[in-house]
């Protein structure tokens, strides 16, 4: 039970941080304010590092098992998300390259 209730709090957790960096990261392109999205970037590297580890523990039984007393079945959700966030941070560090100004 604690298994279940902690791993969908993460990744509803998740889903929200994504959804909150998708609509700032649209914010900060209009707004040409491009030293944000790479703070973004970071911040979902270090979520993307998080993810990764927590889908190791949850994707083996053994290891639920040792960690959480009881274990949970997981779908591909959680590698969908990896993939988004990966996909997130790519499209962050590419749109918050600035360009150089032109030699006067």
């Amino acid at each position: 039970m604690v298994a279940t209730i902690i791993y969908w709090a993460v990744v509803c957790a998740l889903l929200g941080w994504g959804a909150w960096n998708i609509v700032f990261s649209a914010i900060y392109v209009h707004n040409r304010e491009f030293g944000n999205l790479w703070f973004f970037a970071i911040l979902n590297a270090l979520t993307l590092i998080f993810t990764v580890v927590f889908d190791i523990v949850m994707s083996n039984t053994a290891w639920q098992k040792y960690w959480f007393v009881d274990s949970v079945t997981n779908g591909p959700l959680l590698f969908f998300i990896i993939i988004g966030y990966v996909v997130l941070i790519l499209l962050q560090l590419l749109l918050g390259r600035e360009k150089k100004s032109a030699a006067a």
